[in-house]
């Protein structure tokens, strides 16, 4: 069986304050530099991209997996209803493209580690 070829989304929160914006823009290049998958950054609000406006950009006869990874420390209302509700619809408009909503990375226990690792150097 042939391994299907994905894209990530790297999904944050959004600001209209571009300052605010550039650290993700920043992580999304550095993570794009180490993948062999193409990697995209998403906004839930306030700013563009948009996750509707990325997943257009997806060319489904290329990919057929999108993997979104929220860079959230937690699940809110966000994670537990609009985006869910969002990947309905985008399932529904397309249907060749498999979906998938990853847990929020604050979560992960890599991060917990790395963050303990920064506190205990401070």
């Amino acid at each position: 069986m042939r391994q299907q070829k994905k894209v990530l989304v790297l999904l944050a929160h959004g600001s209209r304050d571009p300052r605010w914006q550039e650290p993700f823009h920043q992580l999304t290049q550095q993570i794009t530099e180490n993948q062999s998958n193409p990697v995209y950054l998403a906004f839930m609000e306030l700013c563009s991209p948009s996750l509707e406006e990325v997943v257009a950009q997806v060319d489904s006869q290329q990919y057929q997996q999108l993997e979104i990874i929220p860079l959230f420390f937690s699940a809110g209302r966000h994670l537990r209803h609009d985006v869910p509700q969002q990947i309905e619809e985008l399932a529904r408009k397309y249907p060749q493209l498999s979906i998938h909503l990853q847990g929020p990375i604050g979560l992960h226990p890599k991060m917990t580690q790395t963050l303990t690792e920064l506190i205990q150097d401070m």
